[in-house]
């Protein structure tokens, strides 16, 4: 393998994922030659074997985990085993544009203050049609984040707009992704105990150290109902805890408010879930805890409604 490799791609698998093989051939037929593609292996069946295993091409590193360890421990092993100077992620079930990796890289290469680039997505059906030809239209709160103009179709994100356009929603998908490698060291990796919602906890930590780059050209094509990338946050306690630490990190009110209100909304997903499991004891706790977190009259109507359920 070339010694010289400008980027690492990492693909963490856990499942017999149907698409793998079409994912490492979009990465490896990118117009970077230079690179290496990090499969790595948590106890997947054979059939994801297999289709690595076709891939004739040295670039292709795999490497095999004991079973059990998640993706998020998969992805930051991949980190770990990275040699290049950029580090992107790719889901097993998605496929990237061949001219993206070079534009990403390029443009980072240009703007040294940016910390990573992200790009818009499509979304596919099983049968590959486009079901939206831009995934980030999913997020409108995104269009009121503050960019500035660069070359191409790149913008710019200030550290500060982008921290605090996060606070509404998680508009960055995984997939396409293109992150200095050294930032892995200065802020840590993904955070393993935050598995169902780490990749929001990693913006969050870039977003307070660096600026970003942002295009609206397709990077990838994901899907629909497969990858994670831009999804909602899971109402788990986990993802509470990740913007509980997040509160931490501000003194501005209205941010702390806008925190408060999305851990309350995941209390309120919780309360529901328990509402169908006929769990109604929980389920009002999960309410009264809610209006407590961030007093709105839903949280009140769902608790009466789980009491006359």
């Amino acid at each position: 393998m070339n010694d010289s490799v400008r980027i690492s791609v990492v693909i963490a698998i856990d499942n017999a994922e149907a698409r793998l093989r079409q994912a490492i051939r979009s990465a490896l037929t990118s117009d970077i030659n230079e690179l290496e593609v990090i499969v790595v292996d948590n106890g997947a069946l054979d059939r994801c074997a297999d289709a690595i295993s076709r891939e004739h091409d040295s670039r292709i590193v795999r490497v095999r985990l004991r079973p059990g360890h998640g993706v998020t421990r998969s992805r930051n092993v991949g980190i770990a085993r990275a040699r290049a100077p950029y580090v992107t992620f790719l889901e097993p079930n998605d496929r990237l544009r061949p001219d993206r990796l070079s534009a990403a890289v390029n443009a980072l290469d240009r703007h040294s203050d940016a910390g990573f680039a992200f790009a818009n997505f499509e979304c596919v059906s099983e049968a590959g049609e486009t079901i939206r030809p831009s995934g980030m239209g999913c997020f409108p709160g995104f269009t009121s984040v503050a960019t500035e103009p660069l070359e191409g179709n790149w913008r710019l994100i200030r550290q500060p707009d982008l921290a605090r356009g996060l606070l509404y929603e998680n508009f960055i998908g995984t997939s396409g992704v293109v992150v200095r490698r050294q930032l892995f060291t200065e802020i840590g990796p993904f955070a393993e105990e935050a598995a169902c919602c780490a990749n929001l906890d990693l913006w969050f930590r870039l977003a307070h150290r660096c600026d970003a780059l942002y295009t609206s050209d397709i990077s990838h094509s994901q899907w629909e109902g497969v990858g994670d990338g831009g999804k909602k946050d899971s109402a788990g306690e986990e993802c509470n805890a990740v913007l509980r630490r997040e509160k931490t990190r501000w003194n501005d009110r209205t941010a702390r408010r806008l925190i408060d209100r999305r851990i309350a909304q995941n209390l309120a997903e919780v309360a529901c879930q328990e509402r169908r499991r006929r769990h109604r004891l929980r389920s009002s706790l999960m309410f009264a805890y809610a209006f407590a977190t961030s007093p709105d009259i839903r949280w009140l109507r769902g608790m009466l409604s789980t009491v006359l359920y």
